[in-house]
C-alpha cells in the first residue's frame, strides 16, 4: 500500500526542522532525579529524621552535676562540695554514676551535729555505683523508646523519598509523552495544511484555463484558512505541554527548561505486549513493594513502640541501687575500709491514668493504621488492574486506528488522483483528507494513552524510575505480533 502524503509528513515529524538531538525520556527522568524540588524536599525530611535520631540519642549523653555551699557567717561555718557524673546506658536502663564529696567546717566549731552526715575526712570521699530498674523502665523506657521511634522514623522518611521519586517519575513520564503527542498532532495539522497549500497553485492554473470552476479554488482557500486555525490550536497545545514538561526537565541550575520543538522524537513507540498472566503475578508483590504501604507499616511499628512503653509505665518501679564509697585523708577513722551499700527503691502508683491513656491511644492509632494499610494494599491492587486494563484498551485502539489510517490514506490518495484527472471534486478530497487526519490523530491519542497507562503500571508495581518493571522485561512490541495482553 503506497503511503499518502499526509502519512509521509507525519512520519517525518519535526526531523527536518533541525538537526538537534531528540530529547529522550531517560533525559527527563535523570533531570527529575537530580533537580526536582519535591524530591529534594522529601530528602530534607530524611535529614530531619536523622536530626531527630541524634536528639533522641542525646538522652544517653553523660551529665555532670555539682553543688557547693558555704556558711561564712554564723556559729557554724560549714563548707560542702558534691559533684557527680552520671552515664545512662541502653543495657536494661541501667545508669552508672561516680562522684566526689567534701564536707568540713571552716572554724573550730566544725559541722553542725544535725549535718554530721555531710562531714567527710580531710580529703573528701569518692563514690561510684549503678542504678538498675528491675521492672518499670527496665525492658523499655522513654529514652530507648524515642531512639527506636526515631530509627523507624528514618525508614519512614526514606520511604517518603522513594514514594516521591516514583510519583515524580510517573508525572514526568506522562508530561513527556503528552509533549511528544502534541508534537505529533502538530505534525498532522501542518501536513494537512501543506497539502491544501501545495494544491492551490495547480487549482489556480486549472481555473485560469477554464477547466475548473472558480468556486473549487475558493473552497480550497477556505480549507487553507480552516487548516491554518488547526495549526494555531495545535501549536498552542504543543506550547502548553512544553511548559508542563519544563517542570520536570531542568537545567544544571535546577531551573525549568522549555524543550524546543526541534528536539521532539520522530514518533511515539508502539505499544508493548506484556507476558500472559503478568498482572496476576505482580498483584501480590506490588502492594508489598509500594512505598506508601511500607511507610504505613513503619508508622504502625512506631505505635507499637509507644504502646509497649505505655504498658511498661503502668508497672511498679523497683530500682536496685548499688554503690561503693571511700573516704580519703585524715579523720575520726582514717583507716576506715570502703563502704558497699545496696538498696531497693519501690514506687507503686495508686492510679496511672496517664499511662493507661497513652496505651489506649497507641492501640487505637495502630488499629487506624491497620485499616489505612489495608486500603492502601487494595488500592495498589486496583491500580495495577486498572493500568493493565488501560494498556490493553489503548493497544486495541491503536490497532484499529492504525488500520483505519492505512485505509483512509489510500482513499485520500486515490481521491487526489481522481481530482488530478478531472474526475473527482475538491469537496470529496477535503473530506478524505480530513478523515485521514482524524485517523492519524486517533492513532496518536491511542499511543499517548498507552504510554500514560504504562506509566500508571510502573507506579502500581513501584518500579524504580528509569527501570522496567519485572513483567516488562519479557514484553514484546505490539507492532511485531498480535498476541493478547494479560
Amino acid at each position: 500500500m503506497k503511503p499518502s502524503p499526509l502519512a509521509f509528513v507525519v512520519a517525518l515529524g519535526w526531523s527536518s526542522a533541525a538537526g538537534a538531538q531528540p530529547i529522550a525520556l531517560s533525559t527527563v527522568l535523570r533531570s527529575v532525579e537530580s533537580h526536582f524540588p519535591l524530591i529534594a524536599a522529601a530528602e530534607r525530611d530524611r535529614d530531619v529524621a536523622d536530626a531527630e535520631l541524634l536528639s533522641a540519642e542525646g538522652a544517653f549523653d553523660p551529665q555532670w552535676r555539682t553543688r557547693a555551699a558555704a556558711g561564712p557567717l554564723g556559729y557554724y561555718q560549714p563548707l560542702t562540695l558534691d559533684t557527680m557524673i552520671t552515664q545512662p546506658t541502653t543495657l536494661w536502663g541501667a545508669q552508672l554514676f561516680a562522684g566526689y564529696r567534701f564536707g568540713q567546717g571552716l572554724s573550730y566549731t566544725g559541722m553542725p551535729i544535725y549535718d554530721g552526715k555531710l562531714e567527710t575526712n580531710s580529703l573528701g570521699e569518692l563514690r561510684a555505683g549503678v542504678s538498675i530498674p528491675l521492672w518499670r523502665n527496665g525492658p523499655i523506657d522513654r529514652a530507648r523508646a524515642s531512639i527506636r521511634r526515631a530509627e523507624i522514623g528514618r525508614t519512614v522518611a526514606s520511604l517518603g523519598v522513594a514514594q516521591q521519586r516514583i510519583e515524580a517519575a510517573r508525572a514526568a513520564t506522562v508530561a513527556y509523552w503528552e509533549w511528544v503527542a502534541a508534537g505529533r498532532r502538530m505534525a498532522v495539522a501542518r501536513s494537512l495544511l501543506a497539502l491544501a497549500e501545495a494544491r492551490d497553485a495547480g487549482l489556480g492554473t486549472r481555473v485560469a484555463r477554464g477547466d475548473l470552476p472558480p468556486f473549487e479554488r475558493t473552497d480550497n482557500t477556505r480549507a487553507i484558512v480552516q487548516r491554518q486555525g488547526f495549526v494555531v490550536s495545535a501549536r498552542r497545545a504543543l506550547e502548553q505541554t512544553a511548559i508542563a514538561l519544563s517542570l520536570y526537565l531542568r537545567d544544571e541550575r535546577g531551573e525549568p527548561a522549555l524543550p524546543d520543538p526541534s528536539r521532539l522524537p520522530e514518533a511515539l513507540p508502539d505499544p508493548v505486549i506484556l507476558p500472559p498472566g503478568c498482572a496476576a503475578r505482580e498483584a501480590g508483590a506490588a502492594a508489598a513493594r509500594r512505598p506508601e504501604v511500607r511507610r504505613l507499616e513503619a508508622q504502625r511499628a512506631q505505635q507499637e513502640v509507644e504502646r509497649e512503653l505505655a504498658e511498661n509505665q503502668r508497672r511498679p518501679a523497683i530500682d536496685l541501687v548499688v554503690a561503693v564509697s571511700q573516704d580519703l585523708g585524715d579523720g575520726p577513722e582514717p583507716r576506715r575500709p570502703p563502704v558497699l551499700e545496696a538498696g531497693l527503691v519501690l514506687d507503686i502508683p495508686i492510679r496511672n491514668r496517664a499511662a493507661d491513656g497513652r496505651a489506649r491511644a497507641a492501640s487505637a492509632t495502630a488499629a487506624r493504621i491497620d485499616q489505612q494499610t489495608r486500603m492502601a494494599r487494595d488500592r495498589a491492587t486496583a491500580d495495577l488492574r486498572d493500568a493493565a486494563s488501560a494498556m490493553e484498551a489503548a493497544r486495541q485502539r491503536w490497532t484499529v486506528a492504525r488500520t483505519e489510517l492505512g485505509l483512509a490514506g489510500t482513499l485520500a490518495e486515490q481521491e487526489r488522483a481522481r481530482l488530478t484527472l478531472g474526475e473527482g471534486t475538491l469537496l470529496v478530497v477535503n473530506l478524505r483528507e480530513q478523515a485521514e487526519a482524524e485517523a492519524a490523530l486517533r492513532e496518536v491519542d491511542a499511543l499517548a494513552e498507552f504510554q500514560r497507562a504504562l506509566a500508571a503500571w510502573r507506579l502500581a508495581v513501584a518500579a524504580v524510575p528509569g527501570d522496567a518493571a519485572t513483567c516488562e522485561q519479557g514484553a514484546s512490541s505490539a507492532g511485531e505480533q498480535g498476541a493478547p495482553t494479560p
